[in-house]
């Protein structure tokens, strides 16, 4: 009995291990974005806070896009608009609507 505890255990304890790499590796490979002042930069795109009223209703999907370069914001695609002519913006406490100003991504 104590032979199986342990296999079982080993098991439950090696997939736990393997959901945490996984994990990490996804997050590492996403992309990142620089973001300050109510502008967010990534991919030679531009992004500016707007009301959610502009686009409301909107659904999040749960499609990450990017995280910002210090971690603390993580950009969703919105279902409505599958291009990314607007995106939402969420950290821990709050979240906030993007819209495509500037294709460039060069500083105005």
């Amino acid at each position: 009995m104590t032979k199986k505890r342990i296999i079982v255990s080993s098991v439950v304890l090696l997939s736990i291990i393997a959901a945490i790499i996984s994990f990490v590796i996804w997050n590492l490979s996403l992309k990142r974005a620089e973001y300050s002042n109510g502008k967010l930069v990534f991919d030679d795109h531009t992004y500016t806070e707007i009301s959610y009223k502009e686009i409301e209703p909107y659904k999040e999907t749960w499609k990450v896009i990017c995280k910002t370069k210090d971690g603390s914001w993580t950009v969703y695609e919105i279902k409505e608009y599958p291009d990314h002519e607007y995106v939402a913006a969420r950290s821990a406490w709050e979240g906030r609507v993007l819209k495509l100003t500037d294709r460039t991504g060069l500083p105005e």
